[in-house]
């Protein structure tokens, strides 16, 4: 499409205000405002009808206001987070005052009875506090944890990430390694998670992570500094979520207010202030480079008092992280590899920098010309360079430089009516991911178990830019009824420039079975074509909700949404004329009907069936929510990632040529090889090879099922809390059942079950080396234990403790994208999907000391992820093959857990100027305080080899005993300092 972003904008609002058959007037959803509802009755408690209620901003002035019903029930909608003073005042005088905070995403209770006339108003003088707990709103059917801003600031982190605390609710994984910075929860991978920012999507739908950026990012998808708080939502949230099969967080920026209000912070750790790492220490390996620096500002205030606001950040965040490149395999082994290579390993391995820059900057406006508008224009920027891929046993010139930038834009106009509040949000996000070899030029040399060295072997430019419109409706005045009902369209263009192995990748293993070693290479990949890719999907959601307050005990949440994309797996592809016949040359079987996979441009049809009916409750048992009974289910639609279903296409343009060599020219696997020649060392080599072929420099042929579906999750839960006076304890159990899940095949196996496969003779007549086709048969399943304990930091108790635990089981068929070691992933059978671990505790806190100090802690404390094992003891062979999970050993706390990480902090608030509002605060930071060892990727696989020397097999499985690298850094401590006015 080459329409302008304002044209688009403008056919995407058309479009949206048709689909939902909404009027121009705007309106509202809760992804980023709260409510506060009740019941007004008088000194003898009676309902006290058409009293007045009128919530005051404390920041910005801005007056709601809502009338009682007959019943005396009342409903607040459209409340920015934060604190409100709010009065009721009855039809004969009779009054009521309290001030009140809010968080986001919360409907909190209020009730409230009225002074006789003539006497003080009603103050109870306590604060409700609804923000920074759990369990802030008692009523909810929702499976939600709120984050405030006092967490933000207190809590020990590594990188002022703020994702990082989405692990401080159940069910729900942080993960914060040196390389990706991402979360996930139950049996979903990090795709199916969604980040909305003042309702703004950051949804990556080119490539993993979830988020826009996050792709294999060690940055942060927003700065800390711009966040107010944010509230994440693990299970049964409403139906004006999209785009989501697990957790969401939903997150509001600060904005101005009638004060002028700002932050100067920084903070630092480096190689000096942290322990040498284990494995270092293991290998003999020096103490790798480390620096960490993170700096910002932000300023927000009025422009014109009560009506015109403005907010602005910076931050900025440099690492030098150095990782140490060793060769691996046994000194013979190593000494071939110099023979074969002319290289020396002394030359490609050491310790070598992988510097992080990145910078983040964000600007808002908010103008609330009347009690019943308000106005928001904000613009932020991420932009990151990091050279990262390298370590272990790949060396530093094969690295890349992960280039990343994410640009969002909107505008906001909320309108707050007699019972009503309306949204109209539009907004433009230009996500760019390019990482770029350092070397473009050299071929990859893969020496498998060795060393990997040479050019990175692609480097692609991908872009994803979103036009976006919205419209929400909420209405209050249906006695007991609030409904909410709303439309999104969103027009997703792509753009993938990527250029794979423009130089040839050669991979070296040593398999005397096969008749391979490390003097010529098994096999090879060579880029043949080169081609751009543009493709547009449009969008479109549209959804309805009815919050019925049945009873003062009873509330129902009932909901529906219905989500569509016009081209949501490649529709318009045309499968080429020699792909057909090769697809058509192949078997039919119970998996795979060859016309299934061959488009016309016209029989993919788009999917139409997303409807995800959602039903939620929540009853009081005594009416005064100190014991509340919650539960829901509902159907969850995601969708799948651009690069997921564009290989059809993008192997077609960009064609990558496979070729395998041996000694004496015999078929390996049942696939057939070439003698190795030296003239095949370099790409002139490589496509005479082709010339001179049938049967090598073949490219793979990718095909999708034209009537494939989007992935889905079925979720149901059940739980209660309590009230235990200052503290609220939930207990919840959740069920997730998962499918349509899109991994990759082999359309040329002939056995059924696991193991080596193919017949590729077909496809090779139509010069394909082999067929791969994408499959919808993905299936996950999640049961899980939640239990919460929650005590509030407030300023007067001085203390707040947040608890949770997670006893979780989360398994899976197949492998997530590509599933080639089975005939289907139900070949696999259910095992436990790695990452999955079935106890998982953390804990956090935050207890204030005399002399201005506060100490905090944010821990984390687990069982052990479960990783892959893969068995072929008895060979590749079909039926041979075994593919089963396993669990580390557990060496934390005297055998308790596989993986600790205690991080400690100890803060200085000092009173600048004595006037209370001036703030200078340092703080030292103790991250992983007892240098808890965290190992991860295990050795997984086990093979009969014997090793000549001891007569045992070489590759013994030793499951959890050690890992290749670690979850988490060493100890290590950190040092901050700020300016709060």
């Amino acid at each position: 499409m080459t329409k302008t972003p304002f044209l688009r904008l403008l056919l995407s609002s058309a479009a949206v205000v048709s689909a939902s058959g909404l009027a121009i007037a705007p309106a509202y959803a809760q992804t980023s405002t709260a409510a506060i509802r009740g019941v007004v009755t008088d000194a003898a408690g009676a309902p006290s009808a058409n009293a007045s209620v009128t919530a005051v901003s404390s920041d910005t002035n801005q007056t709601f206001r809502a009338t009682t019903d007959a019943t005396g029930n009342y409903t607040l909608n459209g409340l920015r987070p934060g604190s409100y003073q709010v009065t009721v005042t009855a039809a004969n005088g009779e009054t009521f005052k309290q001030l009140v905070t809010v968080g986001i995403g919360q409907t909190a209770s209020l009730d409230a009875t009225v002074a006789a006339p003539g006497a003080e108003p009603v103050d109870t003088g306590k604060d409700i506090i609804v923000t920074g707990s759990r369990l802030v709103e008692t009523k909810t059917s929702e499976v939600a944890t709120n984050v405030t801003q006092q967490q933000i600031r207190s809590l020990p982190q590594t990188d002022r990430n703020f994702l990082s605390f989405a692990a401080l609710a159940p069910g729900v994984r942080y993960n914060d390694s040196e390389t990706d910075k991402s979360f996930q929860s139950g049996a979903s991978t990090a795709s199916q998670v969604n980040v909305f920012i003042d309702g703004v999507s950051l949804k990556n739908q080119a490539r993993e992570g979830g988020v826009a950026g996050q792709q294999n990012s060690r940055g942060n998808p927003f700065g800390q500094s711009a966040v107010q708080e944010f509230r994440v939502l693990t299970q049964n949230y409403k139906a004006e979520y999209e785009q989501a099969g697990a957790a969401i967080i939903t997150a509001i920026t600060k904005s101005g207010t009638n004060e002028f209000h700002g932050e100067v912070f920084g903070q630092y750790t480096d190689k000096g202030l942290s322990e040498k790492a284990y494995l270092d220490k293991l290998n003999n390996n020096p103490k790798p480079a480390f620096t960490r620096k993170q700096y910002g500002i932000s300023l927000g205030g009025p422009i014109i008092k009560d009506k015109l606001f403005f907010f602005g950040s910076f931050e900025g965040n440099d690492q030098d992280r150095a990782f140490n490149v060793v060769a691996g395999g046994t000194p013979a082994a190593r000494a071939q590899v110099e023979a074969a290579s002319g290289r020396k390993l002394s030359d490609l391995t050491g310790s070598f920098v992988s510097p992080f820059r990145g910078k983040f900057y964000f600007g808002k406006l908010t103008f609330t010309p009347d009690s019943h508008q308000t106005f928001d224009l904000s613009f932020s920027r991420r932009e990151e360079t990091d050279i990262q891929g390298f370590g272990s046993n790949l060396a530093y010139e094969s690295a890349e430089n992960k280039r990343n930038q994410v640009d969002t834009y909107l505008f906001k106009w909320t309108y707050n009516g007699d019972r009503f509040v309306n949204e109209f949000n539009t907004n433009y996000i230009n996500y760019q991911y390019n990482p770029t070899a350092l070397n473009p030029n050299l071929p990859t040399q893969e020496y498998v178990g060795v060393i990997s060295f040479g050019g990175k072997n692609s480097t692609r430019n991908e872009v994803q830019s979103n036009y976006t419109i919205r419209d929400d409706f909420t209405y209050s005045g249906f006695d007991k009824h609030t409904i909410k009902i709303g439309g999104r369209v969103d027009v997703v263009d792509f753009t993938f420039d990527d250029r794979n192995y423009v130089q040839p990748d050669f991979v070296y293993r040593v398999d005397p079975a096969n008749n391979t070693d490390y003097s010529f290479p098994a096999e090879a990949r060579l880029g043949l074509t080169n081609g751009r890719i543009q493709s547009s999907d449009t969008e479109i959601g549209l959804y309805a909700q009815d919050d019925w307050q049945v009873t003062k005990k009873l509330t129902l949440n009932l909901g529906v949404r219905w989500d569509y994309e016009t081209n949501g797996f490649n529709n318009d592809y045309i499968t080429p004329a020699k792909a057909a016949a090769a697809l058509r040359a192949l078997p039919k079987t119970y998996y795979f009907d060859p016309e299934n996979y061959i488009s016309t441009g016209h029989n993919r049809k788009p999917f139409a069936g997303a409807i995800a009916p959602r039903f939620g409750f929540s009853y009081d048992l005594s009416g005064n929510q100190s014991t509340v009974i919650f539960g829901g289910v509902g159907r969850y639609y995601d969708r799948n990632n651009f690069n997921n279903t564009i290989d059809e296409l993008s192997r077609s343009l960009n064609q990558i040529g496979v070729f395998r060599f041996s000694r004496d020219g015999q078929p390996r696997s049942g696939l057939p090889t070439v003698v190795w020649n030296p003239s095949y060392g370099t790409r002139e080599g490589l496509l005479a090879l082709i010339a001179s072929s049938t049967t090598e420099g073949l490219p793979e042929l990718f095909a999708v099922k034209n009537n494939a579906k989007p992935p889905v999750n079925d979720q149901a839960s059940i739980g209660i809390r309590q009230k235990l006076g200052h503290w609220q304890v939930a207990v919840t159990g959740s069920y997730i059942k998962g499918r349509n899940g899109y991994t990759n095949l082999f359309a040329t196996r002939q056995n059924n079950g696991l193991g080596n496969c193919c017949n590729v003779a077909p496809v090779q007549a139509f010069g394909y080396a082999n067929a791969l086709i994408g499959y919808d048969g993905l299936k996950t399943r999640y049961k899980a234990l939640y239990v919460t304990v929650d005590k509030n930091y407030t300023k007067a108790s001085g203390y707040g403790i947040n608890i949770a635990y997670t006893l979780s089981k989360g398994e899976q068929n197949g492998n997530d994208l590509f599933s080639l070691d089975g005939t289907t992933p139900d070949a696999y059978g259910f095992r436990p999907r790695p990452g999955d671990e079935r106890h998982r505790l953390v804990v956090s806190g935050i207890l204030d000391l005399p002399f201005g100090l506060q100490f905090s802690t944010l821990s984390t404390f687990g069982s052990g992820q479960a990783y892959a094992v893969t068995d072929a003891t008895n060979g590749f062979d079909n039926g041979k093959l075994k593919i089963t999970s396993a669990y580390p050993v557990k060496n934390c706390i005297k055998g308790l857990f596989a993986f600790c990480e205690v991080n400690l902090s100890l803060e200085k608030h000092i009173d600048f100027r004595g006037l209370g509002k001036d703030q200078i605060s340092v703080a030292i930071d103790v991250l992983n305080a007892f240098n808890n060892k965290n190992f991860k990727d295990f050795d997984g696989f086990v093979n009969n080899a014997i090793d000549p020397n001891t007569g045992q097999i070489s590759d013994p499985l030793l499951p959890g005993l050690i890992g290749n690298n670690t979850l988490t850094l060493p100890r290590r401590v950190q040092f901050r300092v700020g300016y709060r006015f």
